[in-house]
């Protein structure tokens, strides 16, 4: 089977292998949530979701709430789409 190289197949393959090695490390509620992700990773077709950069003068940065914040990671090359600039 072959796997996209940042698809949600191979990143399941990546987080089963973590909860292995560090489940001392994880309270219950921690491993289970990472299992219920792992399933529908599995379950469903292999895809790349998108994923973006935050940018510090974005309003949201701040905010817990941010509709961006669980797609971003640093060194995604495209900026998120919620960015609201900060007007000064």
């Amino acid at each position: 089977m072959e796997l996209l190289e940042n698809g949600t197949k191979r990143a399941a393959m990546v987080a089963d292998a973590y909860i292995r090695r560090h489940r001392e490390a994880m309270t219950e509620e921690e491993a289970h949530a990472l299992r219920v992700l792992i399933a529908a990773a599995v379950k469903n077709p292999d895809e790349q979701p998108p994923m973006w950069h935050c940018d510090i003068y974005c309003r949201n940065v701040r905010h817990v709430s941010c509709e961006g914040a669980l797609c971003a990671e640093e060194c995604a090359p495209n900026l998120c789409p919620y960015y609201d600039e900060m007007l000064y």
